[in-house]
């Protein structure tokens, strides 16, 4: 039951995870930076552009937050696929004891 719920789950935050992270390339693409980039094509290269200044600071918090989800929603899906445990790998073996030699 549980393995079923967990495969779900996992389903789900790996839809969202995605559409955050294009979502998060799509605004970034649009942020106006000093040099231009490709948010100059649109308008944004001389502090007017389709945005403005105002819309423009919009866009820094929404980068902000997709960030902040795109970090939380990985720690979140690391942890539910993993169940919580850390994996250390495979444990050296360990070495019988010799036996005395006649």
């Amino acid at each position: 039951m549980l393995a079923a719920a967990n495969e779900t789950l996992l389903m789900m935050l790996g839809v969202v995870f995605v559409v955050v992270a294009v979502t998060l390339i799509a605004f970034s693409m649009f942020r106006q930076s000093d040099g231009g980039g490709v948010g100059a094509a649109f308008g944004g290269g001389d502090g007017g552009g389709a945005l403005g200044t105002k819309g423009q600071q919009v866009v820094d918090k929404v980068i902000a937050f997709l960030g902040f989800c795109f970090i939380v929603l990985a720690l979140a899906y690391s942890l539910i696929s993993t169940g919580g445990r850390s994996d250390e790998g495979p444990t050296p073996p360990t070495e019988a004891p010799s036996e005395p030699t006649k």
